[in-house]
C-alpha cells in the first residue's frame, strides 16, 4: 500500500507558440502603407479644410471649437487608431516571428513597418491636435 501518491507536482511551463502572422505583415510593400495612409489623410484634411473655409466659413469669434475642427479631429483619431493597430500587428509579428527560413528578414521588415506606422500615427495625432488649438479659417 502506498502512503503517498507518486504524482508529479511539476507544473507544465506554458510555452507561447508563435502566432502565424499573415504574409502581408512581412511583405516589403507594407512598409509604404503607413506613410501612404498618412499622406492621403494629410491631402484630404487640408483639401477639405480649404474647401469648407471657402464655402461655409465659421465665425472667427467661435475660436477653435467649430464643426470643421471637430470633423478633422475625429478623422485624425480614426487614422491614428488605424496606424497604431498596424504598428501593433507589425511589432508583435517582428517580436514572435514565424517559422520560415527567412525569418530574420521577415522580422526586420515587420519591425521597420512597426516603426514607420508608429511614426505616421504620431504625426497624424500631432496634426490633429492642432485643430484643438487653432481656428480653422484664418
Amino acid at each position: 500500500m502506498k502512503l503517498f501518491s507518486q504524482r508529479s507536482y511539476r507544473t507544465k511551463e506554458r510555452v507561447r507558440k508563435p502566432k502565424m502572422w499573415p504574409r502581408e505583415v512581412y511583405h516589403p510593400m507594407q512598409l509604404a502603407f503607413g506613410l501612404t495612409v498618412w499622406i492621403l489623410w494629410f491631402i484630404v484634411k487640408y483639401g477639405a479644410l480649404a474647401l469648407f473655409c471657402e464655402q461655409a466659413p465659421p465665425p472667427i469669434e467661435q475660436g477653435a471649437f467649430t464643426w470643421i475642427n471637430t470633423a478633422l479631429m475625429v478623422g485624425s483619431v480614426a487614422v491614428t487608431a488605424l496606424l497604431l493597430f498596424w504598428a501593433n500587428n507589425c511589432w508583435r509579428a517582428a517580436r514572435f516571428g514565424n517559422n520560415d527560413a527567412d525569418s530574420e528578414i521577415n522580422a526586420f521588415i515587420a519591425g521597420l513597418g512597426a516603426g514607420i506606422n508608429l511614426l505616421g500615427a504620431v504625426v497624424t495625432l500631432s496634426q490633429g491636435l492642432m485643430s484643438l488649438l487653432l481656428p480653422p479659417c484664418l
